[in-house]
């Protein structure tokens, strides 16, 4: 939770003009809480929004690599925000390249390459902070090196985009993973000091990095930070204690879950604001068919 400086107010005593004697001076305004110190051991909160998408589609490889050639006029690099020059697709794999002039003469190019047979996991993005006119993206991990990041003007050509990727990926037996669809929400081990934080055992619970959006997750109120401690009043150690209760559930025709966390949070002693953790428990809805979209 991200709290802005407080600048304290100062008040100045008024001098007289035509009386005698100086009138009392003003009141001093109660200054507000100290605000928390910074800390970086918990997972960022960021502006950008992540959708849940499996991106699974009913295309042939050949319509998927016709989908990508198609987009050439109407994706760009996340940063260089240029418009692609060549964009090349074939079964095996994706490059593209962008060129500009610099001091009024230099031409430079720059570019990236997606190996289809490395695509580990793809993220649906929005960013609606951005000053740019391409506030869709779709990122594209790849085993081994650094991820690549592409902006689209629409959340149907960044969807198109990803579900073309996945197709040829899984074509050339890529292992990528996708987000548990009856849950949707990245989940990470608790650290050492964040368990020491939140008054529990390391194995205690796992925290929430972040949530995907249109998510059974954000439907039921988790927020990024949240520990989640129980399912059912069974302990979670790991992420995947909690997918095999929601799963088993599911199975037995239940509609939904109980699950048990610790919201992080503060309250305010005097001037300053002491960090604590609220019990709460979440109802999670159970979509049967375990399905994104």
């Amino acid at each position: 939770m991200k709290h802005p400086s407080i600048l304290l107010a100062l008040c100045c005593a008024i001098l007289a003009t035509s009386c005698a004697s100086a009138p009392p001076p003003a009141p001093m305004p109660t200054p507000p809480p100290v605000p928390p110190a910074k800390t970086d051991i918990w997972p960022k909160i960021y502006n950008d929004e992540t959708y849940l998408m499996s991106f699974v589609s009913t295309w042939s490889e050949d319509e998927a690599v016709g989908a990508i050639k198609n987009m050439q006029n109407s994706i760009v690099d996340f940063n260089a925000n240029l418009p692609l020059s060549d964009l090349n697709v074939d079964a095996y794999g994706m490059r593209a390249r962008w060129s500009w002039i610099e001091n009024g003469s230099f031409q430079k190019s720059a570019g990236f390459i997606v190996p289809f047979d490395q695509v580990s996991s793809m993220l649906l993005e929005h960013y609606p902070a951005i000053d740019k006119d391409y506030k869709w993206g779709l990122i594209i991990y790849i085993t081994g090196t650094s991820p690549v990041s592409i902006r689209a003007p629409t959340r149907e050509i960044a969807e198109r985009l990803g579900k073309a990727v996945f197709i040829l990926a899984k074509a050339r037996n890529a292992n990528v993973s996708v987000p548990n669809a009856r849950f949707g929400a990245a989940l990470s081990p608790l650290s050492d000091a964040q368990a020491q934080a939140a008054g529990i055992l390391k194995t205690g619970g796992i925290i929430v990095s972040w949530i995907f959006k249109e998510s059974p997750a954000e439907k039921a109120g988790f927020s990024p930070q949240d520990i989640i401690t129980g399912v059912e009043g069974k302990p979670v150690q790991k992420g995947d204690d909690l997918f095999f209760a929601i799963d088993a559930a599911a199975s037995a025709g239940a509609k939904e879950i109980k699950i048990s966390g610790i919201r992080r949070s503060y309250r305010t002693e005097g001037k300053t604001y002491v960090e604590i953790f609220v019990p709460l428990t979440y109802t999670l809805a159970i979509d049967q068919t375990g399905e994104a979209k």
